[in-house]
């Protein structure tokens, strides 16, 4: 159950355009469910942040969850080609 309600979670997010993080209301300053789109990014990636990656080779989506990164799903070419130019106008 918890992977499903994870892979719907991850797939809304990348299909509808994830860009903006909400933030935490008690720290101000923290965000959570960033885009992410290098190596650099991943590896400063707090646990639990529900920053969101997609490999734009394979396709496959994570989440970083409160138990670390977790694979979600994997995009249709259709999303793939989405995602792909979606992060070149970031």
């Amino acid at each position: 159950m918890k992977t499903k309600i994870a892979i719907a979670l991850g797939t809304i997010a990348l299909t509808a355009g994830f860009a903006t993080a909400a933030t935490a209301a008690d720290e101000g300053t923290t965000t959570y469910g960033k885009r992410l789109t290098t190596t650099q990014e991943i590896a400063k990636s707090a646990r639990g942040s529900f920053d969101v990656y997609v490999d734009r080779v394979s396709g496959f989506t994570f989440v970083n969850t409160i138990t670390g990164w977790k694979l979600t799903g994997q995009l249709t070419s259709e999303q793939l080609k989405a995602e792909q130019a979606t992060v070149e106008k970031l």
